[in-house]
């Protein structure tokens, strides 16, 4: 199934998904010009989800409305989010040698990734938020894929930028190859537990000046033990801060990233 989030790539989507001669069904692929990725799309994949199990479809593939992104849905109606897709992607190539300066993801992009990929025997690179800063850590590794958790994917030898379209026939290649299903592949990425929080923040840019922020940011690091991070950086767009929380207790996770978003509210305004 393929929902085109009433965007620019719905209908040519679905005629290039079809000339692999998979039966695709497709919908939200009527834009009327204001409802682009209006409760569909990669934005809003649980649409997809609830149709692909009620059609009993194998796959799901969930653009954005400028076709850059790409979430996958597997045939249980699982989203498989940005970070997984680039999981299956990556150990396809490392099985063949053909991951060249390594898995390049943003400072986003979930734990349980990285630890699949080098248990794979790979390498990840990371590098700060943004596509731009993707594409420059690929350029500076070597490397030929990357992408971030949102689903905005670049395999270089095929485009220099994201492409859901791209992607979706990049998965469904390692689905025909491995004969599994998208499920049994994600399974082999087991993301750890990941909380975002955005906090508004008049001095977003001074978090790093405040003593009992960073007191409060050491003893979540120190609580959630290895494996777990916390990472807290300045919206780039809006008056916010971000915080982010991993780690291997969901509980926890959820207990330090809204404990975390509060103090930083009260500090920083």
């Amino acid at each position: 199934m393929l929902d085109g989030a009433n965007g620019s790539g719905g209908a040519a989507g679905r005629v290039i998904l079809e000339a692999t001669g998979a039966r695709v069904d497709a919908i939200y692929v009527e834009p009327d010009g204001v409802n682009i990725n209006v409760g569909c799309g990669a934005t809003a994949p649980q649409a997809l989800a609830r149709e692909v199990v009620a059609r009993g479809a194998d796959v799901g593939f969930a653009l954005d409305g400028d076709a850059d992104r790409l979430i996958a849905v597997d045939g249980n109606g699982e989203i498989v989010d940005g970070d997984q897709v680039l999981g299956i992607l990556a150990l396809e190539r490392l099985d063949r040698a053909a991951l060249p300066g390594g898995l390049v993801v943003s400072v986003l992009s979930n734990g349980g990734l990285q630890r699949a990929v080098e248990e794979a025997g790979g390498d990840v690179v990371r590098t700060p938020v943004g596509d731009k800063y993707i594409l420059e850590g690929m350029q500076v590794s070597g490397a030929t894929l990357g992408g971030e958790k949102s689903g905005h994917v670049i395999v270089l030898e095929h485009t220099t930028s994201g492409d859901g379209i791209v992607t979706a026939l990049e998965v469904l290649r390692v689905m025909t190859k491995r004969t599994a299903s998208l499920a049994t592949l994600a399974s082999a990425i087991p993301l750890l537990p990941q909380q975002q929080r955005a906090v508004k923040a008049r001095h977003k840019d001074q978090w790093e000046g405040d003593p009992t922020l960073r007191r409060a940011i050491a003893d979540a690091t120190a609580r959630l033990g290895d494996g777990g991070r916390v990472l807290v950086r300045p919206s780039g767009t809006e008056p916010a801060l971000r915080v982010m929380v991993e780690g291997p207790d969901a509980g926890l996770v959820t207990e330090l990233a809204d404990s975390l978003a509060a103090l930083a509210g009260e500090r920083l305004n």
